[in-house]
């Protein structure tokens, strides 16, 4: 029995936001195109971006004619899309469902309600800070990551960016304090902001006062052990 609870408890969780869950009625969204909404989340946060249809309808009681109008329906509602990226290892080209669309959609929905009197008043606490959150999201942050890299983010970059601040927790102040950084030592790529708020992370740092102290530090030190080294 207990290898089979740690069995159970090892297949993870999946993160969906409580906003969401809270707003698809609002957004006309049916039970089971949420349903199909959520297993694409799950798909992607183990790691399979672009689930096929026999893997979907592995874990869907919909029959297969109903899961490709689902599909179809939230792909051309524009819901959700299909990228296509090259990986930059094997120089094979991938596909991938998309789902920032949803978010975009989410926060609208969101901003439209903050104008029904009648609604807000029904809103809770927990509803609020999570809006709150994806209010300073989609708009700040995003535009921000593209004026520092000068064109239109990637749908690598937008999830890694949605990813850091809706499931790994950081702030979208010490997200754009790392992108800074990167922009100072003339790094800027997702891969190397990534690596900085892991650096971050394993110093607890967890405030912009903090990180900007440790990356001063850092250069510093830097600097000094290059003036040490022999011509």
């Amino acid at each position: 029995m207990d290898s089979q609870i740690l069995q159970l408890l090892q297949e993870g969780a999946t993160s969906v936001s409580n906003l969401l869950l809270k707003m698809y009625k609002r957004m006309s969204l049916a039970d089971d195109e949420m349903m199909l909404l959520i297993h694409l989340l799950s798909f992607q946060q183990e790691g399979n971006r672009f689930p096929t249809l026999t893997e979907l309808e592995e874990r869907m009681s919909l029959s297969n004619m109903r899961l490709i109008q689902s599909l179809q329906k939230l792909l051309k509602e524009e819901w959700i899309s299909i990228d296509e990226f090259i990986d930059p290892q094997t120089g094979m080209r991938h596909e991938q469902y998309n789902l920032t669309p949803l978010y975009r959609k989410l926060y609208q929905t969101w901003r439209e309600q903050q104008t029904d009197p009648h609604l807000i008043e029904s809103i809770n606490e927990p509803f609020r800070q999570a809006a709150a959150s994806l209010d300073d999201e989609p708009v700040a942050i995003y535009g921000r990551f593209e004026q520092a890299f000068g064109r239109p983010l990637s749908p690598f970059e937008l999830e890694s960016i949605h990813m850091w601040t809706g499931q790994d927790g950081y702030s979208e102040e010490l997200v754009l304090t790392a992108l800074r950084e990167a922009a100072t030592v003339g790094k800027l790529h997702i891969r190397y902001i990534d690596r900085i708020l892991l650096e971050w992370q394993k110093q607890q740092i967890t405030s912009v006062e903090q990180a900007r102290h440790y990356s001063m530090n850092f250069r510093r030190q830097s600097i000094s052990k290059d003036q040490r080294q022999p011509l």
